[in-house]
């Protein structure tokens, strides 16, 4: 392009056309929020950790509360058998001494079967309360993770929103700025870029 004379009008248009465009690869480099877009990235990561655990735990939970329940079946079954025995104790029927011994031993194997049996059934109860407790704290911890996710979201959405306005007004005014240009520097502005040759303008010229 060959030196051409500007007037100090198209040159202060020149150099502000210039500095606008500095301002808008700023705006622009601000509106990827890249910090924003990490702190979502590691919370999504943290809340997808702590829905596993949640799902862990559930399952666990579940599984304990089976195994509680299974020991109460269980104990309900040896009960319903110690009343039957001790039915036909109590009656005597057709029994001899060792008969009624006998079943005055099994009564008392069959009782002890069943405090084992409770004993199970309380551990089970034991544990699943406590894993309910670590359910609900990491339950409470996800909702808390989501909701500051929710609201760096937000956030994140007012910034964009904001920094598009402000990149809207600097490209209008950029573009008014380039009207007051002369219009065989126009192709060259626009070709080279974000740093043109026309950064270097001197006493209202602009060089090669």
């Amino acid at each position: 392009m060959a030196e051409g004379h500007l007037t100090d009008e198209q040159t202060a248009a020149l150099r502000e056309w210039i500095e606008e465009g500095s301002h808008l690869r700023t705006l622009q480099h601000e509106a990827k929020q890249t910090k924003r877009l990490e702190a979502l990235r590691t919370l999504a990561g943290e809340h997808g950790e702590l829905q596993n655990e949640r799902a862990r735990l559930a399952a666990v939970h579940a599984e304990q509360e089976s195994a509680a329940k299974d020991a109460e079946n269980r104990a309900d079954d040896v009960r319903d058998r110690v009343q039957r025995t001790e039915t036909r104790l109590n009656e005597g029927t057709g029994l001899t001494s060792r008969d009624l011994m006998g079943l005055q031993d099994e009564i008392a194997g069959l009782r002890e079967r069943i405090d084992l049996i409770e004993g199970e059934q309380v551990e089970a109860l034991e544990a699943a309360e406590s894993t309910a407790s670590q359910l609900a704290e990491t339950t409470a911890k996800a909702e808390e993770v989501a909701a500051r996710g929710r609201d760096l979201q937000a956030e994140r959405g007012r910034e964009g929103e904001r920094l598009s306005g402000e990149i809207a007004v600097v490209e209008r005014n950029r573009a008014a700025l380039l009207e007051r240009i002369p219009a065989d520097l126009h192709e060259r502005l626009r070709a080279e870029g974000a740093y043109p040759a026309a950064a270097v303008v001197t006493a209202g010229s602009c060089g090669a």
